[in-house]
Order: C-alpha cells, then structure tokens, then sequence
C-alpha cells in the first residue's frame, strides 16, 4: 500500500515536472537513473525534515524506495511541504546512492542534479543537509 502511494506520488510529480520544464522530460530519459521523494514532515523539537520516495536504476529497472532526513534546521523552523526529483547522470553514483545512501553534500555533485517542486513551481537547487538512505520496510 504504501508503495503504491509513492509510485503515484513519483508519477504526480514526473508529470508536473514535464509541464513546468519540458526539458527535464528528456534529461531524465537520457539519465542512469531518476529519484522522486515527497518531503513533508517536520519535528519541531528536533529541527528534522521528513520524506519517502524511489529510486530507479534504469539500466536494470530496479527500484529502490528511500527515505530522507535533514537536521540543518534550527528548532522552530517552519517547512513547506515539496516534491524534490534527483536526476542521476553517473550510473556508479547511481548504485552507491541506492547501495548505501548518501552523504549530507550529495546534492552538491555535478553528477546529481535536483529539481524542487512545490505549489508555486519548479527550481534547480541543492537541498543541502539531506541524507538519503533504504527504507528497510519497503524493500
């Protein structure tokens, strides 16, 4: 069920981008691999941003369903809830982001570019202070 909920987010969101910026249609077509997360959740005390999505290795086909935390947020800090779309150009990145995770910099690479959709449009930006990693529920 709650797989079922990601993939129609993940298509929600491909569609949304593909209105707002055509030329990620193709960018993400042309790609090793495409990640879709929803992040929409906040603790208050502990100054963390919440999320879950998938990643897919379009080599293979495989999915894999994530989640993702920020903790750069000082305590009260309000969020708005978004959609982000991780666009993997580097098929052995690809496998090691799904592998293990990322890093808290991994929106800094060249080779991972992230788009940030909420209700007033589309952005290229680094979301700075995520980490990604497996959902162990999902997989």
């Amino acid at each position: 069920e709650q797989q079922q909920a990601i993939l129609k987010i993940r298509d929600q969101t491909l569609r949304q981008l593909n209105r707002l910026r055509p030329p990620a249609k193709v960018e993400v077509e042309q790609a090793a691999g495409y990640g879709v997360f929803e992040v929409n959740g906040l603790n208050v005390v502990l100054a963390q941003t919440h999320g879950r999505g998938m990643v897919v290795e379009k080599a293979t086909g495989k999915v894999a369903y994530m989640q993702l935390a920020r903790t750069d947020l000082h305590p009260g800090a309000t969020v708005q809830p978004y959609r982000q779309v991780l666009v993997f150009h580097n098929s052995q990145k690809l496998s090691r982001f799904v592998a293990s995770g990322s890093p808290a910099d991994a929106s800094s690479d060249p080779d991972i570019k992230v788009y940030r959709l909420n209700e007033k449009g589309v952005a290229v930006q680094a979301d700075w202070g995520a980490r990604y990693f497996r959902d162990p529920d999902l997989n």
